[in-house]
């Protein structure tokens, strides 16, 4: 069962990765995303549904940074996918508290 507060990719957006960057295509508005190496993580990370908790985990593991600025960041990041229309879940939203 999948949390309901769980981030995802919306849908099957097509996308491609480029050395540490990756492009996202959005067919509906004809919208091409340069994520860079941060992002790019985060939307690998994204390819199955992730609580927000989850994914500080994994950057905090990768990444090193305080938990606040991790948090931050993330949630910042996630902000911005979302208004794009690439990522679905409310999970994220929480995760500024």
């Amino acid at each position: 069962m999948i949390d309901a507060g769980a981030i995802r990719r919306s849908g099957t957006l097509p996308f491609q990765k480029m050395n540490e960057e990756t492009l996202v295509v959005d067919p509906k508005t004809r919208e091409v995303h340069l994520l860079n190496p941060t992002a790019s993580r985060v939307w690998d990370l994204l390819a199955r549904p992730q609580t927000m908790e989850d994914l500080l985990a994994a950057l905090g593991r990768e990444f090193e940074a305080p938990e606040e600025t991790l948090r931050g960041d993330v949630v910042a990041l996630l902000g911005d996918l979302a208004s794009k229309g690439l990522i679905d879940g409310q999970g994220w939203q929480r995760g500024d508290r």
